[in-house]
């Protein structure tokens, strides 16, 4: 297949693809997250790096980007655009806000008109989805992380891959992806901000945020006596089911970030599953 990835990110796309057992002949992702890119690079040197979504654009055959154009036939236009201005926790200004390069990922796609897409964003006010669901032409799908993961994360798809159902439960919880434990006594709990906490042996972590790594804002595991051991990076990693040490290249800094920001690898491969290998 041949994949144009807009917003890319650290490539969880690509991640997915393999996952469902496709084999990827073009890869051609738009970044500009300086680290993100670096992840990318050191896991799948082979991806096209094209740059700025607003430099992007197609027409006859040719992808026009940042850092040259290429002869190709895309299969597929894949992202999920930034999120910040829809999500409950940021600062509600809709499409006004950053959340409107929504338009550019549009945009690409009509010009690219691909066999398949998929577009994820967060649960957002009916108002704005109802926008997003007219520029693409396809009702959302939500799933929930949770039924793959042991990460409680709801998120929108819209893609015109056909017959999407719900993804099994596989019935992971917090305790499952742990590296190493340290309490020796009981209760412990799932720690995340102000909220009610969890048993994490019969729990799932909560959503996670890009300060993944934050006492204040981040998940974490503590007892009675307020001992409190943050997620670790590859406890991320497992929340996204991305795998272990994938993002090891940059700082824990940037990983937190990073992984909050992306896909949960295992949803996206349950999407991809229902396209008709032979179609493409």
């Amino acid at each position: 297949m041949k994949i144009l990835s807009l917003f890319d990110g650290m490539s969880a796309g690509r991640i997915a693809l393999e996952r469902a057992g496709f084999e990827v002949e073009e890869y051609y992702a738009s970044e500009i997250d300086k680290y993100a890119v670096q992840v990318s690079k050191d896991n799948y040197p082979d991806i096209i790096h094209i740059g700025d979504v607003t430099q992007v654009s197609y027409k006859d055959g040719v992808l026009h980007t940042q850092f040259g154009s290429y002869q190709t036939d895309i299969d597929m236009v894949i992202g999920g655009s930034p999120c910040q201005s829809f999500s409950v926790a940021g600062n509600g200004k809709g499409f006004d806000g950053s959340s409107g390069l929504f338009y550019e990922w549009v945009r690409i796609l009509r010009e690219v008109n691909p066999k398949y897409f998929l577009l994820e964003n967060v649960c957002m006010k009916k108002e704005w989805e109802n926008v997003i669901t007219q520029e693409v032409g396809v009702n959302p799908i939500m799933i929930n992380s949770a039924l793959v993961s042991a990460q409680n994360r709801k998120r929108l798809y819209w893609t015109n891959i056909e017959g999407i159902t719900q993804p099994k439960d596989k019935g992971i919880l917090l305790r499952d992806i742990l590296e190493n434990f340290i309490f020796d006594k009981e209760p412990y709990y799932i720690v995340f901000n102000s909220n009610r906490p969890k048993n994490y042996k019969s729990d799932k972590s909560m959503c996670l945020v890009t300060s993944g790594g934050s006492k204040t804002k981040g998940v974490g595991i503590s007892d009675d006596s307020g001992m409190w051991i943050k997620i670790t990076p590859i406890e991320c990693e497992r929340l996204q089911t991305i795998p272990d040490d994938y993002t090891k290249s940059v700082s824990n800094s940037q990983r937190y970030k990073m992984i909050s920001n992306g896909w949960t690898v295992d949803v996206i491969a349950h999407i991809f599953s229902f396209i008709s290998a032979n179609k493409c």
